[in-house]
Protein backbone atom coordinates (compact mmCIF):
# COMPACT_ATOMS: atom_id res chain seq x y z
CA UNK A 1 0.00 0.00 0.00
CA UNK A 2 1.67 3.19 -1.17
CA UNK A 3 -0.33 5.48 1.99
CA UNK A 4 -0.31 3.36 4.45
CA UNK A 5 -1.65 6.42 7.00
CA UNK A 6 -5.31 6.75 6.70
CA UNK A 7 -4.57 10.66 7.52
CA UNK A 8 -4.26 13.48 5.00
CA UNK A 9 -1.33 16.09 6.89
CA UNK A 10 -0.06 19.60 5.92
CA UNK A 11 3.72 18.92 4.77
CA UNK A 12 2.99 15.03 5.49
CA UNK A 13 6.24 13.17 5.78
CA UNK A 14 5.02 9.71 4.20
CA UNK A 15 7.49 10.87 0.87
CA UNK A 16 11.02 10.93 2.86
CA UNK A 17 10.31 6.83 3.96
CA UNK A 18 13.24 6.09 1.74
CA UNK A 19 15.61 8.41 3.00
CA UNK A 20 14.70 7.45 6.67
CA UNK A 21 15.60 3.84 5.91
CA UNK A 22 18.83 4.80 4.18
CA UNK A 23 19.58 6.77 7.59
CA UNK A 24 18.52 3.65 9.84
CA UNK A 25 20.49 1.35 7.51
CA UNK A 26 23.92 3.65 7.51
CA UNK A 27 23.71 3.43 11.11
CA UNK A 28 23.21 0.23 11.66
CA UNK A 29 20.13 1.06 13.69
CA UNK A 30 17.96 -1.73 11.34
CA UNK A 31 15.45 -3.34 13.78
CA UNK A 32 15.39 -0.57 16.97
CA UNK A 33 12.08 0.94 18.32
CA UNK A 34 11.02 3.81 16.37
CA UNK A 35 9.79 6.79 18.05
CA UNK A 36 8.26 10.22 16.89
CA UNK A 37 7.07 12.60 19.51
CA UNK A 38 5.03 14.74 16.72
CA UNK A 39 3.43 12.20 15.02
CA UNK A 40 0.76 13.36 13.30
CA UNK A 41 -0.53 11.23 10.34
CA UNK A 42 2.71 9.03 11.63
CA UNK A 43 3.26 8.27 7.28
CA UNK A 44 6.75 7.69 6.95
CA UNK A 45 6.60 5.73 10.80
CA UNK A 46 3.87 3.36 9.94
CA UNK A 47 6.14 2.54 6.34
CA UNK A 48 9.10 2.01 8.02
CA UNK A 49 7.21 -0.78 10.30
CA UNK A 50 5.07 -2.68 7.52
CA UNK A 51 8.27 -2.66 5.67
CA UNK A 52 10.32 -4.01 8.01
CA UNK A 53 12.90 -1.53 8.66
CA UNK A 54 11.79 -0.97 12.40
CA UNK A 55 9.89 -3.48 14.88
CA UNK A 56 7.46 -1.26 16.74
CA UNK A 57 6.85 2.24 16.44
CA UNK A 58 5.91 4.57 19.64
CA UNK A 59 3.73 7.55 18.46
CA UNK A 60 2.88 10.52 20.15
CA UNK A 61 0.71 13.66 19.53
CA UNK A 62 -0.41 16.16 21.86
CA UNK A 63 -3.24 16.90 20.26
CA UNK A 64 -6.06 14.99 21.79
CA UNK A 65 -7.93 14.76 18.70
CA UNK A 66 -4.81 13.19 16.99
CA UNK A 67 -4.31 10.95 19.84
CA UNK A 68 -8.33 9.92 19.86
CA UNK A 69 -8.45 8.90 16.17
CA UNK A 70 -4.82 6.55 16.68
CA UNK A 71 -6.33 4.90 20.05
CA UNK A 72 -10.01 4.65 17.77
CA UNK A 73 -8.58 3.10 14.85
CA UNK A 74 -5.76 0.77 16.16
CA UNK A 75 -8.37 -0.56 19.81
CA UNK A 76 -12.17 0.06 18.19
CA UNK A 77 -11.58 -0.91 14.29
CA UNK A 78 -14.91 -2.77 13.92
CA UNK A 79 -17.01 0.67 15.03
CA UNK A 80 -14.59 2.72 13.08
CA UNK A 81 -14.55 0.48 9.86
CA UNK A 82 -18.61 0.46 10.42
CA UNK A 83 -18.56 4.21 10.91
CA UNK A 84 -17.04 4.99 7.67
CA UNK A 85 -19.15 3.00 5.35
CA UNK A 86 -22.46 4.76 6.89
CA UNK A 87 -21.26 8.19 7.95
CA UNK A 88 -23.28 10.95 5.79
CA UNK A 89 -21.14 13.21 3.74
CA UNK A 90 -23.26 15.83 4.38
CA UNK A 91 -22.70 19.50 4.63
CA UNK A 92 -25.40 18.71 8.17
CA UNK A 93 -22.87 16.21 8.88
CA UNK A 94 -20.02 18.36 8.55
CA UNK A 95 -21.57 20.37 11.21
CA UNK A 96 -21.87 18.07 13.75
CA UNK A 97 -18.35 16.36 12.89
CA UNK A 98 -16.72 20.25 13.51
CA UNK A 99 -18.85 20.96 16.39
CA UNK A 100 -17.29 17.74 18.22
CA UNK A 101 -13.91 18.22 16.58
CA UNK A 102 -13.66 22.22 17.83
CA UNK A 103 -14.80 21.02 21.63
CA UNK A 104 -13.18 17.40 22.31
CA UNK A 105 -13.39 17.66 25.73
CA UNK A 106 -17.54 17.69 25.72
CA UNK A 107 -17.25 14.47 24.05
CA UNK A 108 -16.05 10.37 24.05
CA UNK A 109 -12.97 9.20 22.94
CA UNK A 110 -14.08 7.53 20.24
CA UNK A 111 -16.57 10.22 18.36
CA UNK A 112 -13.22 13.02 19.12
CA UNK A 113 -11.37 10.41 17.36
CA UNK A 114 -14.02 9.75 14.31
CA UNK A 115 -14.22 13.32 14.12
CA UNK A 116 -10.83 14.26 13.52
CA UNK A 117 -10.77 11.53 10.35
CA UNK A 118 -13.82 12.83 9.29
CA UNK A 119 -12.56 16.43 9.11
CA UNK A 120 -9.59 15.33 8.10
CA UNK A 121 -10.73 13.70 4.92
CA UNK A 122 -13.58 16.27 4.31
CA UNK A 123 -11.40 19.30 5.36
CA UNK A 124 -9.24 21.66 2.62
CA UNK A 125 -5.63 20.89 3.12
CA UNK A 126 -6.65 18.06 6.01
CA UNK A 127 -6.66 20.81 8.52
CA UNK A 128 -9.01 19.83 11.27
CA UNK A 129 -10.26 23.25 12.41
CA UNK A 130 -10.25 26.64 10.73
CA UNK A 131 -10.92 25.78 7.14
CA UNK A 132 -14.07 24.59 5.75
CA UNK A 133 -15.13 21.83 3.71
CA UNK A 134 -13.99 20.97 0.21
CA UNK A 135 -16.13 22.43 -2.08
CA UNK A 136 -17.30 25.02 0.05
CA UNK A 137 -20.44 25.45 2.35
CA UNK A 138 -22.53 25.62 -0.70
CA UNK A 139 -21.07 22.85 -2.66
CA UNK A 140 -20.54 24.21 -5.38
CA UNK A 141 -16.81 23.88 -6.50
CA UNK A 142 -15.67 21.69 -8.68
CA UNK A 143 -14.59 19.20 -5.72
CA UNK A 144 -17.33 17.60 -3.44
CA UNK A 145 -16.18 17.65 0.21
CA UNK A 146 -16.60 13.90 -0.77
CA UNK A 147 -13.80 13.72 -3.07
CA UNK A 148 -10.59 12.07 -0.38
CA UNK A 149 -13.10 10.06 1.42
CA UNK A 150 -12.43 6.97 0.36
CA UNK A 151 -14.54 4.36 2.20
CA UNK A 152 -13.21 1.78 0.61
CA UNK A 153 -9.77 2.46 0.75
CA UNK A 154 -9.87 3.79 4.18
CA UNK A 155 -11.78 1.17 5.50
CA UNK A 156 -8.74 -0.94 4.02
CA UNK A 157 -5.96 1.17 5.52
CA UNK A 158 -8.07 1.01 8.87
CA UNK A 159 -8.19 -2.61 8.97
CA UNK A 160 -4.38 -3.57 7.67
CA UNK A 161 -2.84 -0.70 10.75
CA UNK A 162 -5.49 -3.10 12.98
CA UNK A 163 -3.44 -6.11 12.23
CA UNK A 164 -0.21 -4.26 13.50
CA UNK A 165 -1.34 -2.33 16.68
CA UNK A 166 0.81 -4.58 18.70
CA UNK A 167 3.66 -3.24 17.19
CA UNK A 168 2.22 0.36 17.79
CA UNK A 169 2.52 2.26 20.56
CA UNK A 170 0.20 5.44 20.77
CA UNK A 171 0.59 8.59 23.92
CA UNK A 172 -0.71 11.61 24.46
CA UNK A 173 2.22 13.77 26.29
CA UNK A 174 4.26 16.71 25.56
CA UNK A 175 6.84 15.88 23.06
CA UNK A 176 9.81 15.74 25.31
CA UNK A 177 8.31 14.60 28.32
CA UNK A 178 7.04 11.85 25.65
CA UNK A 179 11.12 11.39 25.16
CA UNK A 180 12.31 11.33 28.68
CA UNK A 181 9.77 8.94 29.96
CA UNK A 182 9.51 6.40 27.15
CA UNK A 183 13.66 6.43 25.62
CA UNK A 184 15.41 3.40 27.26
CA UNK A 185 17.86 4.99 30.39
CA UNK A 186 21.83 4.73 29.75
CA UNK A 187 23.62 2.48 26.58
CA UNK A 188 19.57 1.23 25.41
CA UNK A 189 19.52 4.92 24.32
CA UNK A 190 21.83 4.40 21.72
CA UNK A 191 19.56 1.47 19.93
CA UNK A 192 16.68 3.48 19.10
CA UNK A 193 15.77 5.64 16.05
CA UNK A 194 13.70 9.27 16.55
CA UNK A 195 12.24 11.01 13.69
CA UNK A 196 11.00 14.66 15.21
CA UNK A 197 9.39 16.81 12.91
CA UNK A 198 8.12 19.70 15.04
CA UNK A 199 5.21 22.27 14.44
CA UNK A 200 6.14 24.78 11.90
CA UNK A 201 7.84 27.77 12.43
CA UNK A 202 5.75 29.59 9.87
CA UNK A 203 1.96 28.73 9.45
CA UNK A 204 2.40 27.14 12.47
CA UNK A 205 -0.72 28.82 14.22
CA UNK A 206 -3.42 27.61 11.94
CA UNK A 207 -2.27 24.15 11.14
CA UNK A 208 -2.01 22.93 15.16
CA UNK A 209 -4.30 22.85 17.96
CA UNK A 210 -0.15 22.58 20.42
CA UNK A 211 1.44 25.33 17.59
CA UNK A 212 4.56 26.29 19.27
CA UNK A 213 6.26 30.12 19.79
CA UNK A 214 9.47 30.68 19.85
CA UNK A 215 10.35 29.52 23.05
CA UNK A 216 8.96 25.97 22.77
CA UNK A 217 11.22 25.60 19.72
CA UNK A 218 14.41 27.12 21.52
CA UNK A 219 13.46 24.67 24.51
CA UNK A 220 13.41 21.53 22.20
CA UNK A 221 16.75 22.78 20.77
CA UNK A 222 17.86 23.04 24.40
CA UNK A 223 16.53 19.65 25.09
CA UNK A 224 18.16 17.77 22.15
CA UNK A 225 21.65 19.21 23.37
CA UNK A 226 21.59 17.29 26.51
CA UNK A 227 21.49 13.78 25.01
CA UNK A 228 25.04 13.34 23.69
CA UNK A 229 24.58 10.04 21.81
CA UNK A 230 20.73 9.68 21.00
CA UNK A 231 20.24 8.82 17.23
CA UNK A 232 17.78 11.13 15.89
CA UNK A 233 16.73 12.97 12.95
CA UNK A 234 14.78 16.04 12.90
CA UNK A 235 12.75 17.94 9.74
CA UNK A 236 12.25 21.63 9.91
CA UNK A 237 10.45 24.13 7.96
CA UNK A 238 12.86 26.46 6.77
CA UNK A 239 13.36 29.82 9.46
CA UNK A 240 16.24 32.59 10.48
CA UNK A 241 15.05 30.81 13.80
CA UNK A 242 16.01 27.13 13.10
CA UNK A 243 18.99 27.95 11.81
CA UNK A 244 20.35 29.99 14.28
CA UNK A 245 18.80 26.66 17.17
CA UNK A 246 20.77 24.38 14.62
CA UNK A 247 23.72 26.46 13.78
CA UNK A 248 26.06 23.94 15.34
CA UNK A 249 24.35 20.54 14.09
CA UNK A 250 24.65 19.04 10.27
CA UNK A 251 21.62 21.00 8.11
CA UNK A 252 21.09 20.14 4.64
CA UNK A 253 18.40 21.61 2.17
CA UNK A 254 15.32 19.20 1.59
CA UNK A 255 13.06 20.68 -1.24
CA UNK A 256 10.02 18.97 -0.84
CA UNK A 257 6.56 19.76 -2.46
CA UNK A 258 3.13 19.88 0.14
CA UNK A 259 -0.14 21.82 -0.18
CA UNK A 260 -1.94 24.15 1.82
CA UNK A 261 -4.56 25.36 -0.36
CA UNK A 262 -2.07 25.67 -3.01
CA UNK A 263 0.70 23.50 -4.45
CA UNK A 264 3.80 25.32 -3.99
CA UNK A 265 7.48 24.22 -3.85
CA UNK A 266 8.59 24.74 0.02
CA UNK A 267 12.40 24.38 1.34
CA UNK A 268 12.50 22.28 4.25
CA UNK A 269 15.34 21.48 6.36
CA UNK A 270 16.79 17.79 7.55
CA UNK A 271 19.08 18.26 10.65
CA UNK A 272 21.04 15.43 12.42
CA UNK A 273 23.49 15.80 15.35
CA UNK A 274 27.69 14.71 14.70
CA UNK A 275 27.10 10.80 16.09
CA UNK A 276 24.99 10.30 13.18
CA UNK A 277 26.04 9.42 9.53
CA UNK A 278 24.22 12.07 6.83
CA UNK A 279 23.31 10.22 3.55
CA UNK A 280 24.76 12.07 0.71
CA UNK A 281 21.36 11.20 -1.75
CA UNK A 282 17.93 11.49 -0.55
CA UNK A 283 15.68 9.30 -1.86
CA UNK A 284 12.00 10.52 -1.89
CA UNK A 285 9.40 7.91 -4.59
CA UNK A 286 11.35 7.83 -7.29
CA UNK A 287 13.41 10.47 -7.31
CA UNK A 288 17.42 10.91 -5.71
CA UNK A 289 18.84 14.34 -4.97
CA UNK A 290 21.97 15.21 -3.29
CA UNK A 291 21.32 16.59 -0.28
CA UNK A 292 23.01 20.20 -0.22
CA UNK A 293 24.63 20.69 2.95
CA UNK A 294 24.48 24.29 4.73
CA UNK A 295 28.05 25.21 5.51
Amino acid sequence: MRYPSPLRYPGGKTILSEFLTDVIDQNDLRGCAYFEPYAGGAGAALTLLKNGVVPEVYLNDADVRIYAFWRAALHRTDRFVERIASVPLTIAEWRRQHEICSHPSKYRLFDVGFAAFYMNRCNRSGVLTGSGPIGGYEQSGAWSMGVRFYRDTLTERILRLSRMRKNIHVSRKDAIDFLKTNLPRGRGRKRVFVYIDPPYVNKGQRLYLNAYEAKDHKFLAKYLRTQKTLPWIMSYDDSALVRELYQSRKVALLPIRYSLQSKRSAQELIIAPDNIVMPSTCRMGRDENPLSEIA
